[in-house]
């Protein structure tokens, strides 16, 4: 029986895809609380640098969804060519 990857995301991805996955939603997290600590301060600062780190983890979900999407097309162009 010829055994083709999955397409479950996490099992079957790459350690980039889910190291990218892991580290975004990390960031967002701290982002998040950022933003909420600095709601509770009046902190400019805080405010702003848990913006940065939302949108960093924002990017990282992105490479992760690209490192996927590249792989997800590699499997496919094997099983297209394992068809010949």
């Amino acid at each position: 029986m010829n055994q083709q990857p999955s397409f479950d995301p996490w099992t079957s991805g790459t350690r980039a895809y889910r190291a990218a996955l892991i580290l975004g939603m990390a960031v967002t997290f701290l982002g998040i609380i950022a933003v909420i600590a600095a709601s509770l301060t009046d902190s400019t600062v805080l405010r702003n640098t848990g913006l940065g780190l939302i949108g960093a983890g924002i990017l990282s979900h992105l490479t992760g969804i690209g490192l996927r999407r590249r792989q997800a097309a590699q499997i496919l162009r094997d099983r297209k060519n394992q068809g010949r």
